[in-house]
């Protein structure tokens, strides 16, 4: 599945032929999105209004819009479909969303919040906050599920942006786009290990096991 921003809709393709299969509209600007653990469902952000898309992979249509706040960037959501989390870049929040019933709570973070990861046991939404190039923040904000509250923020590089946590959830890894590095963290001690040297304007970032 692929964002189209300007076009505001989503491209789905074949991953076996590489043919698309169909396009799905969503608001105005589509920007990060993640997939429910189930493959049924994908919540998008709609960068240019207040909306996050909820696509249903299986009827390959919108089935609605989740209203969360000012600028959504990226979305993460939890194993069990319950929870979705949204980073809110133009309020310095995030917006957490019980999908049962609707309702929704914002927690203040860092700086113009990019990136949100949820870690493989639903514990902590790991928030990611850039800020500008001309004002780049450079924390992650800890966020715990249970009580919806930040816990640990920690000094990364200029521009944290992409997040992800190892499979053991031990190590925190977070791209820093206007100092090229990628941060290492301990995720039980809350502290930077390293920072590694990468390429020019690091974005997103992956873990393989």
């Amino acid at each position: 599945m692929i964002t189209n921003n300007e076009d505001n809709n989503v491209t789905v393709l074949d991953t076996k032929t590489h043919e698309q299969v169909t396009t799905i509209p969503t608001g105005k600007g589509p920007h990060g999105f993640r997939v429910s653990a189930d493959s049924k469902f994908a919540y998008v952000a709609n960068m240019s209004e207040d909306t996050i898309s909820v696509l249903n992979l299986e009827t390959m249509k919108e089935d609605g819009k989740i209203t969360v706040g000012q600028t959504p960037v990226t979305t993460a959501v939890t194993n069990d479909g319950q929870t979705l989390i949204a980073t809110l870049n133009a309020e310095n929040a995030v917006a957490i969303v019980d999908l049962k019933d609707g309702s929704s709570v914002k927690v203040p973070v860092g700086n113009g919040p990019a990136q949100v990861f949820v870690q493989s046991d639903n514990k902590y939404a790991i928030v990611a906050n850039q800020g500008t190039e001309e004002n780049p923040s450079n924390s992650i904000s800890k966020i715990d599920l249970s009580t919806q509250q930040v816990v640990a923020t920690i000094e990364t590089g200029k521009g944290a942006h992409g997040v992800v946590t190892n499979k053991d959830n031990s190590r925190i890894y977070v791209t820093n786009m206007f100092e090229n590095t990628v941060s290492v963290i301990d995720n039980q001690e809350n502290k930077v290990i390293t920072q590694v040297k990468v390429g020019t304007t690091p974005n997103g970032i992956s873990f393989t096991p």
